[in-house]
């Protein structure tokens, strides 16, 4: 890993959201997060640290309250025998600085840059200043099996003079970055991939950015009706800019009586089959399309645990679905792991099954 994340005092580090929001900019920034790392602001080996670090990574963002911001710029001045300037509203910074804006400074130790950004909970982060150099091609595979993508990915890497990495984003989705290496040839390599993966290939960071784009293209919308992950899939749709335009909103149906008033599954169903079962989601996906007009809808229905788990239907049991005007999928899945990842992975899946009823737009 060539950056690193490093975070100073205690007053970021204990503030949960606002760590989130950090991180989140980063990855907004940088399209994934580098190495983190917490520094007390009474460590005494604060500076030998900063050099030492400045030798491992290429690349360096410093987050710091107003209660450390000026020891760190101090610091960062000392270490480059530069000296400190007034900027930007009582703001000291290095005279010698790469690039500057308020509350936010760039340097160069070591043949790494450093920038330190004034991070105040209940503000807005200031500019990021680094600019990377390297090139890496990150993008989604679609419909094929780990193993196969990985024989071929090994196969590419020498043609192409790159590294892969890959991982499962999903039962569906694999999600895969290039990484840029003397003398790579990415545009070669997304040439074959297309060629390679017809219709299967996705260049984009955010899978949920790549559905709202290209349902923006088609002037189309979407809706969701949600159980156990209870608002999740809005939520992530909602963190894209001008999801507006292609969502109006969506249902969370905890209870089965609030499942049959809002989105008019049968009691017979829920009373037969249970809410956690292929015919209470099917009757959900028709009820938010009939509810919100929307043109795709989504749905979960599970149980996320760790209790109310049973012999039939354990922990880890979600059905989920994806449906157009036209074509509908529903399907079984056990997933492993905790509350919140099971509740993930079932967002993820959703995605998927939407990208496979939405093939025409989301995957030609």
């Amino acid at each position: 890993m060539n950056d690193l994340l490093l975070i100073l005092g205690e007053d970021i580090k204990i503030n949960t959201p606002f760590l989130n929001y950090i991180f989140k900019s980063y990855i907004l920034k940088f399209g994934e997060l580098g190495d983190i790392k917490f520094i007390d602001k009474n460590d005494k080996n604060i500076i030998e640290n900063i050099i030492n670090l400045s030798k491992i990574y290429k690349y360096i963002t410093i987050f710091s309250s107003d209660e450390n911001y000026h020891l760190i710029a101090k610091i960062l001045a000392s270490l480059n025998d530069d000296l400190l300037e007034i900027k930007f509203e009582d703001t000291l910074t290095p005279s010698l600085t790469i690039n500057s804006k308020e509350g936010s400074f760039l340097v160069s130790l070591n043949d790494c840059d450093i920038n330190l950004v004034k991070a105040n909970p209940l503000n807005k982060l200031p500019e990021f200043l680094i600019r990377k150099n390297n090139l890496d091609l990150k993008f989604y595979i679609y419909g094929f099996k780990f193993e196969d993508v990985e024989a071929v990915f090994k196969e590419f890497e020498t043609k192409f003079n790159t590294e892969i990495s890959i991982t499962r984003y999903s039962n569906f989705i694999i999600f895969a970055k290039a990484i840029s290496k003397k003398f790579s040839d990415l545009n070669g390599l997304r040439d074959e991939l297309l060629n390679t993966f017809i219709n299967r290939v996705i260049f984009e960071e955010n899978l949920a950015m790549f559905i709202v784009s290209r349902l923006k293209n088609a002037k189309l919308k979407l809706s969701f009706a949600e159980s156990c992950s209870c608002g999740l899939i809005a939520s992530k749709i909602g963190e894209i800019s001008g999801a507006s335009e292609v969502f109006d909103g969506s249902l969370v149906t905890y209870s089965n009586e609030i499942k049959h008033l809002w989105l008019d599954v049968s009691n017979e169903t829920l009373n037969e089959f249970g809410a956690v079962s292929k015919e209470c989601v099917n009757e959900m996906l028709k009820g938010v399309l009939k509810t919100t007009g929307a043109d795709f809808s989504m749905a979960i229905s599970g149980i996320a645990g760790p209790s109310s788990g049973s012999e039939d239907k354990p922990v880890g049991t979600v059905i989920i679905g994806a449906s157009s005007t036209e074509k509908q999928i529903v399907e079984k899945f056990f997933i492993k792991g905790d509350r919140n990842y099971i509740r993930n992975e079932s967002v993820n899946i959703a995605f998927s099954l939407l990208l496979e009823v939405g093939s025409e737009i989301f995957l030609n």
